[in-house]
């Protein structure tokens, strides 16, 4: 038995064995039933924090969000695309890109044609195989195999690392492939073979251009003008890349730089409505909301199905705090375009923020869809099922969305919540104490407790007594170290008081819980707890005050009503017993026969894991 199960602590087998027949006794052995059922089990936290439910076979602990169960959501902002135009704009600058690499052709010829000459005047042998590697790399790269021509490039590199030739040429080569990893979707996987040969020649523009690509889809907007920018001061020509330039300038604030690439993109005869659309957009910016607004409509009626206009739109009214306006926008932009994922985004942000959960998730779902690569909806996606009580689904999202969010204790305290909820303890323990490291607060240190206490609770059921004190003691020292921190923290008190309870170290349950009682006052699972703790110490008035004012409070909670039919009878009030158990039948039927077996004063031998099977209110956390 557990620290909650008080029978016969203070009853040797050869007492028992002569007074087994004392009605004392009797009613000491009823409470050792009452201890196996183990009643606790609701979690609350601090104002517009708590989250409160009541598992008869749990332990009586405090969950406690970092900062709001319901934390509203942030969008976007506005990250800003071409829609529609997108496919035009790509085109023009394959167009560029390709007309550069075919300059870079021509001078990788060059460098063959250099490479034979060297040969001849080689001496050295590693000098002669260096050069005998690059020139295979440079036919094979004539003959459109770039990833074999990589290999040769860095063996001749390997053998001579001066050799200027092949140094280029593979840059070229790690271009080649990038640009073929990232393909049409600018997918990531080309970043590091870009990166590479930008590094080997400072001055491949095309490489530059293609990194800043793939930034601009990923939402790095710094990068992505940083790269766009190197391009551009390698070949100033590159007239495409003045749109994608002045909207990351837009985005990062610099408006006069932004109006430099306009006026840019203007003489290169850039195509009127996309610069249009960059000034509408550079308008929101500066706060011009009428004038961008009237931008915007213009440029929807000229073209009704440009998806960015419409999702713009929906930017500009969410943030006029038009919401029902932007949720039209939104929709618009969706229907035009099912894979607009920023619009889906910010329309599940809308509808969370309302606590239209059902919609939002649909959002989000189209969301992820359309951009796999959004680690803010994923997140965004498992709190979403968090709110619908969709708990293994919320941990799945949660982990995709852990890859790339690193340092956010918030995402970390949600997930562990949420593996709580499916019974996983351990892994909510390490992503407790992971919130826990990234920002230590007296918060954090008592949910780690709480999933510590709770984690022995499972192992006490599973038969494993040894694993369940190593985690108590865990949750204690975390507990202790979180009422230090922070005195005024209710639920730490609780979950402090609830994990001496289980120790059996009741007179220190009695102070926490009624410490914990003191800052959050008639607060039901904490009074059941303190009136274990009491039968723990053998002081009966005290359990049934505490057990009368739990029912008085909530006189259809399960646990305090057992509770006190048990310490009634266990005092001698048999027939107020009887009257408990009948209240009782009326809210849980089993229970009620559990109680009457208590009050027939019959030996019931069941343990905490066969009830765990069987008696359970569903639907609610830990």
């Amino acid at each position: 038995m557990d620290g909650l199960q008080y029978s016969i602590l203070h009853i040797n087998f050869t007492r028992w064995a002569m007074f087994r027949n004392n009605s004392f006794l009797k009613a000491v052995f009823s409470f050792g039933v009452l201890a196996a059922i183990n009643f606790q089990g609701m979690i609350v936290a601090r104002a517009g924090d708590i989250v409160a439910t009541e598992d008869v076979v749990s332990g009586s602990s405090a969950f406690v969000f970092r900062r709001s169960s319901k934390q509203p959501q942030e969008s976007a902002g506005g990250s800003i695309g071409l829609g529609s135009r997108k496919k035009a704009y790509r085109a023009n600058v394959n167009t560029q890109v390709s007309a550069a690499r075919r300059r870079r052709a021509d001078a990788a010829k060059a460098r063959a044609a250099a490479v034979a000459k060297a040969r001849k005047r080689e001496r050295l042998a590693k000098l002669k195989i260096s050069n005998t590697l690059a020139a295979s790399a440079e036919s094979k790269m004539a003959a459109g195999d770039p990833g074999s021509a990589i290999v040769d490039y860095r063996g001749s590199l390997k053998a001579n690392p001066k050799n200027t030739e092949a140094k280029f040429g593979l840059s070229e080569a790690l271009t080649a492939v990038g640009i073929q990893a990232a393909g049409e979707a600018n997918n990531e996987a080309g970043i590091p073979l870009l990166e590479e040969a930008a590094k080997l020649d400072p001055k491949n523009e095309v490489a530059f251009t293609k990194l800043g690509e793939i930034y601009d889809a990923r939402g790095n907007n710094a990068l992505a003008l940083a790269n766009y920018e190197k391009a551009l001061a390698v070949d100033p020509e590159l007239s495409s890349l003045y749109l994608p330039a002045a909207l990351a300038q837009i985005e990062a604030g610099n408006a006069a730089k932004a109006e430099i690439y306009l006026a840019k993109a203007e003489a290169a005869g850039g195509e009127p409505a996309d610069i249009r659309f960059a000034r509408a957009v550079l308008l929101v910016k500066q706060n011009k909301n009428d004038e961008a607004l009237a931008a915007f409509d213009q440029l929807a009626s000229a073209d009704p199905q440009n998806a960015a206009v419409q999702y713009q739109r929906g930017v500009l009214f969410d943030k006029l705090g038009q919401k029902d306006k932007a949720v039209d926008a939104y929709k618009k932009a969706t229907q035009i375009h099912a894979g607009n994922a920023l619009a889906w985004f910010d329309l599940g942000v809308i509808y969370y923020n309302k606590g239209d959960y059902k919609n939002a998730l649909t959002a989000y779902q189209s969301s992820v869809k359309a951009d796999d690569s959004n680690a803010r909806a994923h997140a965004n996606l498992a709190s979403t099922y968090r709110q619908l009580e969709r708990y293994a689904e919320a941990n799945a999202e949660y982990k995709i969305a852990a890859v790339t969010i690193k340092n956010d204790p918030d995402l970390y305290n949600e997930w562990g919540f949420c593996l709580g909820k499916t019974a996983e303890w351990d892994k909510a323990t390490a992503r407790l104490e992971t919130a826990n490291k990234m920002s230590p607060t007296a918060e954090e240190e008592s949910n780690v407790g709480w999933a510590y206490y709770n984690a022995a609770q499972a192992d006490k059921a599973a038969g494993n007594d040894v694993a369940s004190k190593e985690k108590l003691e865990k949750g204690k020292m975390s507990l202790q170290a979180a009422v230090q921190k922070d005195p005024k923290l209710d639920a730490a008190h609780l979950n402090l008081g609830s994990t001496y309870n289980s120790l059996g170290e009741h007179d220190q349950a009695a102070k926490s819980l009624n410490e914990a009682l003191s800052l959050h006052s008639d607060w039901v699972i904490a009074l059941n707890q303190l009136g274990l703790a009491y039968r723990g110490t053998d002081n009966m008035a005290g359990a049934l005050n505490a057990f009368n004012r739990a029912v008085v409070l909530d006189g259809n909670n399960v646990a305090g009503l057992f509770n006190l039919g048990s310490a009634q009878y266990a005092s001698g009030d048999k027939n107020g017993a009887k009257k408990t158990q009948g209240r009782l039948k009326k809210l849980r039927p089993d229970l009620a026969d559990q109680l009457g077996n208590i009050i027939a004063g019959k030996a019931i031998e069941f343990g905490t894991r066969k009830l765990r099977e069987k008696i359970r209110i569903p639907g609610f956390p830990f």
